[in-house]
């Protein structure tokens, strides 16, 4: 939709192209003399003009040729083509500032090329607002068709208002209160945003050991509660092109991603710490992002970790929680993300003998010893040494009738009709497609890290302490809204590990 507006506003923007420079794209022709505030589009009028900014700009992105880097699918390429992904990391710990400095690429553009010096990228709180917001489901806006609308969203394809329903609706265990409290409390940030890529095509295979950027789309690490949960749920939710590799040709990505970067905001201001080590601070984004004058630039980690000398802030960030931290446990969690420490985790491994189905979980009971279970789920004693328990599922082979997995523990009877509001349940896991024509199958094979401490000491609440020193975890596939009659749904994890930290 090219409006007078629009094009009005595009003349006036080509001047700004040209003295659109300095060291970082975007600090040049607008002086940044106050922070622009990031604001949630939930309950934005349509006619709010940071959303009307945006939609001026995905129209004015859409009508360049597609072969042109400064174009909608020049940008989105960026990320990944319609086969696989380019620079995008997902599954290591660069996940988060690679997809800081990619939506403040589009942001940043749309001040230029709309000439909208104060635009801030609204975001989405899909813990708020679980179905797609109107900006994005209306088919026309002012009577012209709307440049946010994108027909096909929802899996199998929908072309209703709202396809997030059914199968496809953000639940609380995907998006929920309990879900972004889980994640906000969490003080290692390699458990948090994802930990370092290992490097599985190698044998033995190989943790990161040097800044090459051949590591940043590497993969390979453990994708923490943020980006298997949330991030991954939304993305496979929606359906269309979100999915996909391709996933950011529909505008609803930014909002998604923008939410995602508002709750690394949140971690950070209520007072946890980023990473120190130089292999993720100093790592160079190398020529991955695009300049409203179509220019490549680099974006180091280092310089992404602060959002205000971005020029920007959102519009609810907390005060810091004074959060006791555990130094040891700090410690036991780096040395299993491959890191050299002091202080080793307790580990209990499974070597895979069997898989999962969507009628046929897998459990694997692991035996860890009274003392190392007490020292897990204290029940009576609040000053005893706890130690927290996590899961390590690792290679995760996933057939393309997957949608997700649900992970519980120690229940006797597990079924499609158990619901995620049981005490046993602990998380759903989604990964994204790799590749469109061979789904899952293609992708590098993606491992988790899941927090089972909060279920069991929920469990040794409600059940009583237990005398058993055994802890059964559990995989349960979900499979993809229409999925062909007789799929199997399979899940086929290479190992599970537990370990006390």
């Amino acid at each position: 939709m090219i409006t007078k507006r629009t094009a009005l506003k595009a003349a006036v923007a080509v001047g700004a192209v040209a003295i659109y420079s300095g060291v970082v794209p975007g600090i040049g022709a607008f002086a940044q003399a106050s922070l622009r505030v990031r604001r949630s589009v939930n309950d934005m009028h349509l006619d709010d003009p940071d959303l009307e900014t945006y939609r001026d700009f995905v129209g004015l992105m859409r009508n360049k040729p597609e072969s042109e880097p400064v174009s909608w699918v020049g940008f989105a390429n960026q990320h990944g083509d319609t086969n696989n992904f380019k620079y995008c990391p997902h599954g290591d710990w660069y996940f988060l500032p690679w997809h800081r400095a990619y939506v403040e690429m589009y942001e940043n553009a749309a001040r230029v090329l709309t000439n909208t010096p104060k635009f801030a990228m609204p975001y989405w709180n899909w813990t708020s607002l679980r179905q797609l917001p109107s900006a994005f489901t209306d088919k026309t806006y002012k009577g012209q068709p709307n440049p946010l609308f994108v027909p096909g969203r929802g899996d199998p394809p929908s072309m209703v208002r709202n396809p997030l329903t059914g199968p496809n609706a953000l639940t609380d265990a995907l998006v929920g209160p309990k879900v972004i409290a889980s994640i906000l409390k969490e003080t290692v940030y390699e458990a948090f945003g994802t930990s370092r890529p290992v490097d599985y095509s190698v044998d033995p295979p190989q943790v990161q050991n040097n800044l090459d950027p051949k590591w940043v789309p590497m993969g390979g690490g453990n994708q923490g509660i943020l980006e298997s949960t949330p991030h991954n749920n939304v993305h496979n939710n929606i359906g269309g092109y979100m999915p996909q590799s391709n996933s950011p040709r529909d505008p609803i990505f930014m909002m998604h991603h923008g939410n995602i970067d508002r709750i690394w905001a949140h971690w950070t201001a209520l007072g946890r710490k980023n990473s120190e080590d130089s292999l993720w601070r100093d790592m160079p984004f190398t020529d991955n992002y695009i300049a409203p004058d179509g220019k490549t630039y680099t974006k180091v980690v280092k310089d992404l970790q602060d959002i205000e000398t971005l020029g920007y802030t959102y519009d609810d960030l907390p005060k810091p929680d004074n959060l006791q931290v555990s130094a040891a446990r700090e410690q036991r969690l780096a040395a299993l993300f491959g890191a050299e420490t002091n202080i080793q985790p307790t580990r209990f491994k499974w070597t895979a003998t069997a898989s999962a189905t969507a009628s046929a979980h897998l459990s694997v009971p692991f035996t860890l010893g009274n003392a190392a279970l007490e020292s897990v789920t204290p029940s009576t004693n609040a000053n005893s040494a706890s130690r927290d328990v996590v899961a390590i599922i690792s290679r995760i082979k996933i057939s393309e009738d997957v949608r997700a997995i649900r992970v519980f523990v120690n229940l006797d009877s597990l079924d499609q009709n158990v619901p995620d509001s049981d005490p046993h349940y602990v998380t759903t896991l989604s990964f994204l497609k790799h590749n469109t024509s061979g789904g899952m199958h293609h992708m590098k094979l993606p491992s988790a890290i899941v927090d089972l401490t909060d279920t069991l000491r929920r469990l040794s609440l409600t059940e009583g302490p237990t005398n058993s020193d055994k802890i059964t975890v559990q995989l349960l596939p979900v499979l993809a809204p229409g999925a062909p009659s007789g799929a199997v749904g399979e899940v086929a994890p290479a190992s599970i590990e537990i370990a006390l930290v």
